[in-house]
């Protein structure tokens, strides 16, 4: 069933809440205070039931200029409004004031409904009806109907109400399959229930038992009941007035402007960047840094706004804008506002918000403004491949649906399809990266690459460790070695174990150095198992000789032609995998070895056997158990 909420707005005293009971039945002033002085303070709420069986939510809002801060705490759910202009004194200030806010709220259909017909004469009402159509001209109610109304001889009263329907029937129903969220515009205890928060909820769904998160505190609390409109009920759907009880929490906890969420779905922040504009009515301009009052759902709080394009808006323009706020603010890209100036109070304007978790720079640059456009004007799919871009690194689904401010459906959705065109890269389970920032890495590295090889020519390749540390310092283990892979694969790197190099590099030594190294390695085939140590390798080599011979040694280390056992002790590959396979084959015929039958298994003293047994713990291969070593992870070594 679609739920849909029907909003009066519209000057003082012009029969708002007459008009509301008339259609419902029900008297939306509640406080003792807005009877005694006939004056709507608070938002009030009622249902109307339709012919059909159907139901809409009716919120009827302040008209007071005092009272603005309620009337847009209750704007904020409408899906269509009520302009009410009373017949017998035509437009008024907070008339012009309601509508303009009705627009900056994003409200986009809906109806006139000139109230009191009895106290005026046909052609009074007649003009009124064409002050009425010059103020809704350029606005979302240029050319809606105007239907006149008597609540109180009941005149007009079943006429509207089936205009209502006509167009309640033509409202999109509200997306129910992302998660909730509901601006809290009261809070009060109940015996029994404890607190009970009232809102609209605008998104999704909420159940009994499920977790809430109160923003921008943080704080959780489980849905203990709901209710909508007066009954108990297991949901309530977005486009419904909920009340909800809330078990473990106390008063002071939550307040008024606070937003019930599901959890961690809803990004809390002190920066938002905008599209911003005014009124085209308005005698004032925001000027860049301009203190302002924001009205976001049901919070209240100060900003100041950056300009990102002009250095003064005036009445009818719009433009990007930082906004730089003075108390937290939970909200999402797509969120609309309404801006008041600081002093006097008056509506100014009101806006769009296009990121909840921009940098905190301000910056006018191009590529700035044209992403501001993409989240403005894109398709899902184009702000998902922006805030890839933006991120700069490897990220998760749900990393990029915050970023995005996107459902986790839609998120998954465009990530697929921006894979399936090589616009993304899927580096793991969940984890991606932007092709854009895939090279722009790859670039860098290659850029890093050279300057190494450069320095370092008998160096097989940069130790993997420190490449990660220089290109990636911010970038998970895991992570980086799967940007590493994928730069494997488009051919920027080649990868060892151990080294990255540049894919054409290879070592080229110099004549003096080629002797020096068949020398070297004549000495490593003799000896075997039983290797000099490197201090005694030098020493075969002349003193003109031993500045080469140390970078030829490190050479073949970092090539992985030699295998480091200790500081002392280097087999080459062929050595060390021959004792891999000895060892191996023991393993198949016996659960342990001792240090004695590895000496003898290898034809070799009891150094290298039992640095070659220490190497392997080292590797978690095997684990020292008493006298004899066991097999702890095997063999799949690198």
């Amino acid at each position: 069933m679609k739920h849909v909420i029907i909003g009066t707005a519209g000057h003082v005293d012009h029969g708002k809440t007459a008009l509301v009971k008339a259609l419902t039945g029900i008297d939306t002033d509640r406080l003792e205070e807005e009877k005694r002085r006939g004056v709507t303070i608070e938002s009030g709420f009622a249902y109307l039931d339709f012919n059909d069986g159907s139901r809409a939510g009716i919120i009827d809002v302040p008209g007071h200029e005092r009272f603005i801060r309620n009337m847009l705490a209750g704007a904020g759910g409408i899906d269509l409004a009520m302009l009410v202009v009373a017949a017998d004194e035509g437009v008024m200030p907070q008339t012009r004031e309601h509508l303009g806010i009705l627009t900056q709220l994003g409200i986009s259909d809906g109806l006139v409904v000139l109230t009191k017909s009895d106290k005026a004469e046909a052609d009074w009402i007649e003009l009124v009806a064409d002050d009425i159509s010059q103020l809704v001209a350029g606005t979302f109610l240029e050319g809606k109907e105007i239907v006149e109304v008597s609540a109180l001889k009941g005149e007009g009263i079943s006429e509207l109400k089936e205009t209502l329907q006509e167009l309640r029937d033509s409202v999109i129903e509200k997306d129910i399959e992302i998660p909730f969220r509901l601006p809290v515009d009261r809070v009060f205890p109940i015996d029994g229930f404890g607190i009970v928060v009232t809102g609209t909820l605008i998104e999704g769904v909420v159940k009994v038992g499920d977790i809430a998160e109160i923003q921008p505190q943080g704080e959780k609390a489980p849905v203990r009941n709901i209710q909508v409109h007066g009954k108990n009920t297991e949901a309530a759907y977005a486009g419904q007035r909920t009340a909800i009880s809330l078990a473990g929490i106390k008063r002071g906890n939550i307040s008024r402007g606070d937003v019930l969420t599901a959890e961690g779905m809803l990004n809390v922040t002190s920066t938002i960047d905008a599209k911003i504009n005014v009124l085209s009515d308005s005698q004032r301009t925001i000027k860049n840094g301009a203190e302002l009052h924001l009205y976001h759902g049901a919070r209240t709080l100060i900003t100041k706004a950056f300009l990102l394009d002009k250095s003064e808006l005036k009445n009818g323009e719009s433009c990007y804008a930082k906004l730089k706020l003075k108390e937290p603010l939970p909200c999402k890209r797509g969120d609309r506002f309404v801006v008041r100036f600081y002093s006097p109070m008056e509506t100014i304007g009101g806006g769009i918000i296009l990121d909840s978790m921009p940098k905190n720079r301000i910056s006018r640059s191009e590529p700035v403004k044209e992403g501001l456009k993409i989240r403005a004007q894109g398709n899902a799919e184009e702000i998902t491949n922006l805030v890839a871009y933006e991120i700069g690194s490897a990220f998760s689904e749900l990393d990029l649906c915050k970023r995005a401010d996107l459902d986790i459906k839609t998120c998954k959705s465009a990530i697929e399809d921006l894979v399936t065109n090589n616009s993304l890269v899927k580096l793991l389970q969940d984890k991606y990266i932007s092709a854009r920032v895939l090279k722009s890495i790859g670039k860098e590295c290659k850029e890093l690459l050279i300057e190494y090889h450069g320095a370092n020519p008998l160096r097989a390749g940069i130790n993997i460790a420190e490449l990660r540390q220089k290109l990636l310092p911010d970038v998970g283990t895991t992570e980086a070695n799967a940007i590493f892979d994928a730069l494997e694969v488009n051919k920027i790197i080649r990868q060892t174990d151990k080294t990255v190099s540049l894919p054409d590099f290879r070592i080229k030594y110099t004549e003096s150095q080629s002797k020096i190294l068949e020398k070297l390695e004549n000495e490593l085939d003799k000896s075997g198992f039983d290797v000099k140590t490197p201090e005694e390798l030098s020493a075969l080599f002349s003193k003109n000789e031993k500045r080469e011979f140390e970078q030829i040694f490190e050479s073949l280390i970092s090539g992985g032609k030699l295998v480091m056992l200790s500081q002392q002790i280097y087999w080459q590959k062929n050595v060390y995998e021959k004792a891999i396979a000895l060892i191996r084959a023991h393993f198949e015929k016996s659960d342990g070895i001792t240090l004695a039958e590895c000496r003898d298994m290898l034809g070799t003293s009891r150094k290298y056997a039992l640095a070659f047994l220490e190497h392997l713990d080292g590797k978690q291969i095997t684990s020292l158990q008493g006298d004899t070593r066991r097999l702890n992870k095997g063999f799949d070594i690198k």
